[in-house]
């Protein structure tokens, strides 16, 4: 178990630096076990690779307690075994147009961050819906905070095509908190049952 100095601190970033490097190769081994066509696997390659080198940048340069490592290392880890899966459907979430990880300012937000939600089925009369993270727990998302953060609304319409926003209060944040969010976004046909369902995770560092 590791103290909070720091010593202890700088040896257990380290410590999950190497973690996430190491890992990503599982990931990117089940990424060829899939036999996709070469342009798909490579940017699913490609994108595992960009989750290690940024998320490695971000706990040097942010991760300076145990509590915001942890935020990261998990969200690192979650967001390769997104693109593991790949996505059969468009989505993505933006925070201020910023895409997967977000550097954002408390003083110009009231105490609120909105994530800006936006999916498209690719099927014929198909439609989409911000769903369940968790459905035998009735878990609507998945928040990993090193402060207390809550969500206080989302829009759950389901269309073709949804332009929506979940909005977190973060007014017990402070500058250099990490919050890593992951929203999940089912595809249904006509008739309402679900196609696929995908997960979209969201690193945020208060400024």
């Amino acid at each position: 178990m590791y103290s909070s100095s720091r010593e202890s601190v700088d040896e257990y970033k380290l410590t999950c630096i190497e973690f996430i490097k190491d890992i990503s190769n599982d990931y990117k081994e089940w990424v060829y076990r899939y036999k996709l066509d070469k342009e798909e696997e490579e940017w699913r390659l490609r994108m595992i690779d960009n989750v290690v080198k940024v998320t490695s940048s971000w706990i040097a340069r942010y991760g300076d307690t145990i509590k915001k490592i942890d935020v990261m290392k998990d969200d690192g880890i979650t967001k390769m075994a997104e693109f593991t899966a790949g996505y059969p459907f468009e989505f993505n979430v933006y925070v201020n147009e910023n895409l997967r990880y977000v550097e954002y300012s408390k003083n110009k937000s009231n105490g609120t961050l909105i994530l800006n939600v936006k999916a498209s089925s690719t099927k014929d009369d198909g439609l989409v819906r911000i769903t369940y993270y968790d459905k035998r727990y009735a878990q609507e998302f998945n928040v990993l905070a090193s402060a207390p953060v809550s969500v206080v609304g989302y829009d759950d319409k389901r269309a073709s095509s949804i332009d929506s926003k979940v909005i977190l209060d973060i007014c017990k944040c402070s500058v250099s908190d990490v919050i890593s969010t992951t929203i999940v976004v089912g595809e249904y046909d006509s008739n309402g049952l679900e196609l696929d369902r995908r997960g979209f995770t969201t690193l945020i560092v208060i400024v």
